[in-house]
């Protein structure tokens, strides 16, 4: 897609609102006072200079009369730009992945080891998670250790896709995994691609076969020589299931985008930076057109966590917290983006020494579940249990008309609107004490505390009816998260990027596995 159509798009729209403010013989002020904006912003965005959120157009076109013409040409831009995001990110994967990207996304060429492992994922469309291609690269690799293989951690809403490679050599269970590799194979080669490698050992039982795989930095400080091949060992607990997949998936895609837009970010967050004296903002993708989807949530989520610790200083009532994530996918940001990890201990210290608790909401439809794969499920799951370590209490709603509400920090008489999941541009923000929209925020906050799906005294029985609504085996998960919790997750998923922390989700898989 030309990036100049996008362009075009949005100069019609700008000309089509001056046209029609025109007509009914409003200034630009005029417009901008009856839409809560600015005569600036109405002025850039009638130049095409700038693109503002759904809400701008949708007062405009009923404060002209334009019969949707405004509200479906924003829509119809939002959809070129979504094009042209995919486009662009898929030619910048291409471009940093090579071969291996090639073969991730084109399932007709013959060469592909991945070509395979879709056949066999095929079977499951509905299974984005790495669960299936892990027992399809099992299958795949029969006598034929020592090869790379390709391992898919799949796109998703948000994720761009990542071909993952898996070098896999013979090992034996002993109680510990020993793996046996020619001595030209280990080494420095191993620690210096960017690009992530597994260094995996195939273990064959009666019972069973099973992967268990180490990052390739990982394994090259573990070999050790003996004759003329080396040994290395690979801890147990790496085993390639639905939760290591689950973190992998994560670590991955997350890893790939931070890493390409690195400096981009920083020019993109220097520009937000100039957003946050104002109490209300709405931020078109503008100001990160181009940063991939990814990015984009890195740079919103970070802007809606300083926006609330700008204005919660200070509060005297304990908070209730409405958070939008209701897919492993967007809770993964809570467990690996290193800025709201620190922000989450932030706001929890911040109100240790009250007695009543801090409430966090979540939004979780009966479809999110149904939609999400096994180790989406487990990263929301970890998300939430996250929250409930830091003496956080969650509730749970799978009513799907709370879902719009925006993401809040909601006190007695005021709040805090912070928006970056699900939102028109990069993020919306607002401090607000209108006493409509209270009352809308007081009541959905108090149905949902009152009927909660996980409703219980104690966060191990919250976390394991959570499990319950999850469909997930809350006794196999709390053992594995046992397990993970003493070795951390750096052994199979180390971050490259400077962005991305496992603190997160070390912290949370230590905190189930501790639970009764």
């Amino acid at each position: 897609m030309d990036p100049q159509q996008l362009q075009d798009a949005k100069h019609a729209l700008g000309r089509l609102l001056r046209d029609l403010r025109t007509a009914r013989g409003l200034r630009q002020k005029d417009v901008a006072e009856q839409v809560h904006s600015t005569r600036s912003t109405v002025a850039n965005v009638e130049a095409g200079r700038q693109m503002v959120d759904r809400i701008f157009w949708q007062q405009c076109d009923t404060l002209l009369g334009a019969g949707q013409q405004l509200l479906g040409g924003y829509d119809a831009y939002r959809r070129l730009e979504q094009q042209h995001h995919a486009e662009r990110d898929e030619a910048a994967r291409r471009a940093r992945w090579g071969a291996a990207a090639e073969a991730a996304i084109d399932p007709a060429s013959p060469s592909s080891e991945l070509v395979a492992l879709r056949q066999r994922a095929a079977l499951d469309q509905t299974d984005r998670g790495l669960s299936l291609a892990i027992t399809s690269l099992l299958d795949l690799v029969v006598g034929r250790a020592g090869e790379d293989h390709t391992l898919d951690a799949p796109s998703g809403r948000y994720f761009p896709g990542v071909p993952v490679e898996v070098r896999v050599y013979p090992a034996v269970d002993d109680g510990r995994i020993l793996a046996t590799i020619p001595r030209a194979d280990g080494g420095k080669e191993w620690q210096l691609p960017v690009q992530r490698r597994l260094i995996a050992g195939r273990v064959t039982t009666p019972e069973g076969d099973g992967l268990f795989a180490l990052d390739s930095r990982q394994a090259s400080r573990r070999l050790v020589d003996v004759g003329d091949d080396t040994r290395l060992l690979i801890p147990r607990v790496y085993q390639l299931d639905a939760i290591t997949a689950a973190v992998l998936w994560a670590v991955a895609n997350l890893d790939q985008s931070l890493l390409l837009d690195d400096a981009r970010l920083e020019t993109s967050r220097a520009a937000a930076a100039e957003y946050s004296r104002l109490t209300r903002s709405a931020v078109s993708g503008d100001i990160a057109q181009d940063l991939d989807t990814v990015s984009r949530l890195w740079l919103g989520s970070a802007f809606c966590a300083d926006h609330i610790s700008r204005h919660s200083t200070g509060l005297v009532d304990v908070p209730t917290f409405w958070t939008r994530e209701q897919h492993g996918e967007e809770a993964s940001t809570w467990l690996l983006f290193g800025h709201k990890l620190r922000y989450l201990a932030a706001t929890a210290e911040q109100f240790t020494a009250t007695t009543q608790p801090i409430t966090r909401i979540f939004c979780i439809p009966a479809t999110a579940v149904t939609t999400s794969t096994e180790s989406e499920r487990i990263l929301l799951l970890l998300a939430i249990a996250l929250m409930e370590s830091f003496n956080i209490t969650v509730a749970v709603t799978d009513e799907p008309e709370y879902g719009a509400l925006p993401g809040l920090v909601l006190t007695k008489q005021r709040a805090i609107v912070a928006t970056w999941i699900r939102a028109d541009g990069v993020w919306h923000v607002d401090v607000t004490d209108q006493r409509p929209s209270l009352a809308e925020y007081h009541d959905a906050a108090g149905h949902v505390k009152a009927h909660s799906l996980i409703a219980a005294d104690t966060p191990g029985t919250r976390l394991h009816a959570l499990a319950g609504y999850l469909d997930l085996d809350w006794h196999w998960l709390r053992n594995r998260c046992a397990e993970l919790g003493e070795y951390g997750f750096a052994g199979i998923a180390e971050p490259r990027s400077r962005l991305l922390s496992l603190d997160g989700a070390d912290r949370a898989c230590r905190f189930v596995g501790s639970l009764p």
